[in-house]
């Protein structure tokens, strides 16, 4: 299968950059929940990820590490109650 475009830069920066920006679109969009499809996510990523979620009102959660290259991430939206 071709693809219809090609990126010529496949370093680990610039996957961890797309990968990013697609969390980070799903928290401004205020999605009660935020994860990567179910995949893990770079480590690279997880402080910048941290301070996203404090930013748009997310509590953030990392479970196991993976290779030392991945790691688990789920947020969840925090929801104030009136009461």
């Amino acid at each position: 299968m071709d693809l219809f475009i090609r990126f010529p830069d496949q370093s680990q920066s610039f996957t961890a950059g797309v990968e990013y920006g697609r969390l980070y679109g799903r928290m401004e969009a205020g999605h009660e929940s935020v994860t990567n499809n179910g995949f893990p996510v770079r480590v690279e990523n997880k402080d910048l990820l941290k301070v996203t979620c404090q930013k748009f009102g997310y509590a953030c959660s990392f479970g196991a590490e993976y290779f030392g290259e991945w790691i688990e991430f789920t947020a969840f939206k925090i929801q104030t109650s009136k009461n």
